[in-house]
């Protein structure tokens, strides 16, 4: 029934969107041309692509974009309160603390889930498991953040049972008394915070009255035997066949060193130097911090406010600088055929004022970005064109500018070696989909917020 209904509201989603609808959807990428559209200011916009696309938005209580190239619906309702997205055959929807998602809308019996965080959840799991809780009264939920499984729980916190990592854990009153069995059916049982012990073929440890006094021994059985202790807040120490570390003040201050690396802590976090095969790090925090290796470099100055990296891996490169929260520079090089470096993407952001990408394909700039992050999907749909006064657009077709969301345009087609320029009607735009470019405000990079 919950399954049936899932699937009926996401067929509603799309079908109003779909009654209202002609506009295109949310892309980083220019794709296709447009055919047509509509702007009232920022609060109203209806646009149709060249492969069949719509947008339609009434900002900032509603919009929604279909993509049947994509085979993609997202419909927004005073986002970020609702929103739903339908991709290929799996819908998903959010509404408040309550949730849902579809694996696949035409079969029946798919897998799928809903519930009111945290207190409700309802589904069924890809194996075919149906599975409901009510928090804090009574739960089984096979899977959750594909962290733990067959999770269990009754009056939380009297029972409480999960899978970790290989392991399968019970407690009483969590967390005070729980007992663990792993797949080498070795148990413990522990009175928490009193006392607790745990022995299996690789190690064993114990606690008393934790997190003051642990132990651990390592057995032959590893590849890096020995025993560590510590006795908190005071004093540790590893001795371990790879590892040797001293603790005084534990985390303050701390000296290890293993077979490929040696680090001091004196005290934690305001002084540490990290010496490895690989990388070399100081950091004298909050003030300045560096790293440098074979495949990166890295500085930092006032904790987060400014940061430089300069990173090399598998043939690509990423650069990017940083001074928080006004200026972003970031560069991915890839290189060519003839092993040329070249840059495949360069995005510039000066907040508030102004965004700039770059790509050998296209280029975009806009005025205001009140958006601190690169792409976020939702704010581009229903919250972006409120502070948008200028973009300017760039592809081998053309450029284009326009500002107060439309009521100026200036487009400029490139043929051979002849420019010609067109302005536009003040809201409503018809240009043939074989001379106007579409462009999307962002490259490369996912949005943060659906």
């Amino acid at each position: 029934m919950i399954k049936m209904f899932l699937s009926f509201s996401a067929l509603i989603m799309v079908i109003a969107g779909s009654m209202t609808t002609e506009g295109v959807a949310a892309t980083n990428e220019p794709r296709s041309s447009i055919v047509s559209r509509l702007r009232i200011g920022p609060f109203y916009e209806r646009r149709k692509m060249s492969d069949g696309s719509h947008f339609y938005a009434l900002r900032p209580f509603y919009s929604h974009s279909s993509d049947p190239e994509e085979r993609e619906d997202v419909t927004d309702v005073a986002w970020p309160l609702v929103t739903g997205h339908w991709n290929q055959t799996q819908f998903w929807w959010r509404c408040l603390l309550a949730f849902g998602n579809d694996l696949d809308v035409s079969n029946e019996a798919s897998g799928y889930q809903c519930g009111v965080y945290p207190f409700w959840l309802n589904g069924r799991s890809r194996q075919g498991e149906d599975y409901w809780s009510l928090f804090p009264v009574y739960g089984h939920v096979p899977e959750f953040l594909g962290l733990m499984s067959d999770i269990d729980f009754v009056l939380f916190p009297a029972y409480l049972h999960y899978k970790v990592a290989g392991k399968e854990r019970d407690y009483y009153l969590w967390p005070f008394i729980g007992r663990q069995e792993d797949e080498q059916r070795v148990k413990h049982t522990n009175v928490f915070p009193f006392y607790g012990a745990n022995e299996n073929r690789f190690d064993k440890s114990s606690y008393l009255f934790w997190p003051f006094w642990t132990q651990s021994t390592y057995k032959d059985a590893t590849p890096n035997p020995g025993d560590a202790w510590m006795l908190f807040p005071v004093a540790g120490r590893v001795d371990r066949k790879k590892e040797q570390q001293g603790m005084a003040m534990p985390p303050f201050f701390t000296w290890a060193k293993t077979d490929k690396r040696e680090r001091w802590h004196m005290p934690w976090p305001f002084l540490q130097i990290d010496n490895s095969d690989i990388e070399r790090k100081r950091i004298f925090w909050p003030f300045y911090a560096q790293a440098l290796g074979e495949d990166r470099t890295f500085y930092s100055g006032g904790w987060i406010l400014f940061t430089y990296e300069d990173m090399r891996l598998a043939g690509q490169r990423f650069e990017r600088t940083r001074l928080f929260p006004f200026y972003v520079h970031e560069t991915r090089y890839a290189k060519d055929n003839n092993g040329q470096e070249f840059a495949r993407d360069d995005y510039l952001r000066v907040w508030p004022f102004f965004t700039r990408q770059r790509t050998p394909r296209y280029s975009h700039v806009r005025t205001l970005e009140l958006n601190p992050i690169r792409y976020a999907g939702g704010i581009e749909r229903n919250w972006a064109p409120f502070w948008t006064f200028y973009e300017r657009s760039e592809t081998a077709e053309g450029v284009e500018h326009e500002a107060l969301w439309g009521i100026i345009s200036l487009i400029r087609y490139m043929n051979g070696s002849t420019t010609n320029t067109f302005p536009s009607g003040i809201f409503l735009d018809t240009s043939p989909s074989n001379n106007r470019p579409g462009i999307g405000v962002e490259e490369a990079l996912e949005g943060l917020l659906k």
